[in-house]
């Protein structure tokens, strides 16, 4: 289902689609391939390798974020009960997870994606009780995003593929710092 969100306070429409291997292969190709996403994705593969690995998604929802018309994000939502994270940290059964990237470097810096993280960590915690996320902890771009959204540590973790920083937010101090995202967001399946 797609769904489409102005969050309080913004001017933008943020839509949010289903990604569909098959039409959306090329376009997260290119954004997994650009220098500013590769070391953190690790997905700087062919497109078929790409197409494979949307098409093989199974706990994980990949959604295509766009400001308006156009494309900009790629985020996965899940459940953290359902994903190997939830053996490194002490998760909770209400716990909610989410990955997310902006393919054009031309979007950083415009607010654009603050928005799409809040409207994403809204829709998580209209569905759970704490959303988490775990970047590198060398990311340090994603990690002062993560703590202007609002989430704060909960320690570092060896993870296979990566040392992580575990990062939380549950709905009290969302709502605290952004009130009314919850309800413009909604709870939507």
């Amino acid at each position: 289902m797609t769904w489409s969100v102005t969050l309080p306070g913004a001017t933008t429409e943020l839509t949010f689609a289903p990604v569909r291997a098959s039409a959306d292969t090329e376009l997260i190709h290119d954004w997994m391939n650009r220098s500013h996403v590769v070391p953190w994705w690790q997905l700087g593969v062919s497109a078929p390798e790409i197409h494979a690995y949307l098409a093989g998604l199974t706990h994980l929802r990949p959604w295509l974020v766009s400001a308006g018309e156009v494309p900009f994000g790629y985020v996965e939502t899940y459940v953290v009960a359902d994903d190997a994270l939830a053996r490194h940290y002490p998760a909770r059964p209400g716990d909610v997870g989410f990955h997310l990237l902006v393919g054009p470097l031309s979007m950083i810096g415009t607010g654009v994606p603050r928005l799409m993280g809040r409207a994403v960590l809204a829709w998580l915690l209209n569905h759970g009780e704490r959303a988490v996320c775990e970047p590198d902890v060398r990311n340090g771009r994603m990690l002062a995003y993560c703590r202007r959204l609002g989430l704060t540590s909960l320690g570092e973790v060896e993870l296979p593929e990566k040392r992580a920083a575990v990062l939380a937010c549950e709905r009290t101090e969302f709502d605290a710092r952004w009130p009314g995202d919850r309800a413009a967001v909604g709870v939507l399946k």
